[in-house]
């Protein structure tokens, strides 16, 4: 009776550590489910800045539209010392925040040009602009407003092509490439990297093939496709193909649960059965009969 009674602690023993664990586990789960959950919404702080940043992006802009250089330099330097303030992890990557560096260090250096030009004045301000509203509206960009007139671009560039205009093509060329540039950093602050720097490659190709002397409307026009493909990718127009999204748990404590009971199922029988062998009684062995067997 003694060693059935030691059998039942070792077995409640065994039991208590294997629902402890579970219960360990579902905690942890739960616990790395809401530390996820808030990692992906930006802080109180976060959003103050960065829609200070909109705010002084703005004023940059409308400053740029009117020529006032000096007015524009003094909205540069106030994004100049706003944007080391800003925490960007979890708003954007690496390269979307360098993008926006880039850009407010390429615009001082228009601006400050000895001869200030208002149109790369006002390029270098809506970039910009739609780099800091990228990040103070991330799922309503103002850039997305773009997509209407790089598809006119691409249209182009195809009649164009299709028509063997090569003035027309360069022209078309150059729109896109200008359209690009205007929107590159929000698509790095917005997008990935790599899918960027493919839209840069075929952007690339398109320009060097039109400036080339050969003829260039066979590859711009085998280019044309490719690149709808990535500019739907980009503006979301094929969300559902482009992004596959991974299926996340719903409900974490559900299936421990689940996988509790079926533990907790097993144990119960398998202390049935070692209650039953032997009339409960675990047979005991000297260290000499052990060696022997």
């Amino acid at each position: 009776m003694a060693a059935k009674a030691r059998n039942w602690r070792r077995f409640g023993i065994w039991l208590a550590l294997s629902v402890g664990i579970m219960l360990m586990a579902a905690g942890c789960g739960e616990g790395k489910s809401m530390k996820e959950t808030s990692a992906s919404k930006p802080s109180a702080e976060q959003v103050q800045k960065t829609e200070l940043l909109g705010r002084t992006a703005e004023e940059l802009y409308q400053k740029a539209k009117q020529a006032d250089v000096p007015g524009s330099l003094m909205a540069l330097q106030q994004l100049s010392d706003q944007i080391p303030k800003i925490r960007f992890e979890g708003l954007t990557s690496i390269e979307g925040m360098n993008a926006l560096t880039r850009a407010v260090t390429d615009a001082k250096r228009v601006f400050n040009a000895a001869s200030f030009k208002s149109e790369e004045g006002w390029i270098a301000a809506a970039k910009i602009r739609l780099a800091a509203d990228a990040l103070s509206h991330p799922h309503t960009p103002l850039w997305l407003q773009y997509d209407k007139l790089l598809s006119d671009d691409v249209n182009l560039l195809e009649k164009a092509a299709a028509d063997k205009n090569r003035a027309e093509v360069r022209r078309g060329a150059a729109l896109l490439e200008q359209h690009i540039g205007i929107i590159r950093p929000s698509l790095l602050i917005s997008r990935s990297p790599a899918d960027v720097e493919k839209l840069d490659s075929l952007v690339t190709f398109i320009k060097l093939q039109a400036q080339g002397e050969g003829e260039p409307y066979r590859n711009v026009l085998n280019a044309v496709p490719p690149l709808r493909g990535l500019l739907d990718t980009l503006f979301l127009k094929r969300e559902t193909t482009a992004y596959l999204p991974y299926p996340e748990q719903q409900n974490p404590i559900l299936w421990i649960v689940t996988l509790g009971s079926v533990i907790l199922a097993s144990l119960g029988f398998a202390g049935w059965r070692l209650s039953k062998k032997n009339g409960g009684l675990v047979p005991v062995r000297r260290p000499d009969q052990e060696e022997a067997r």
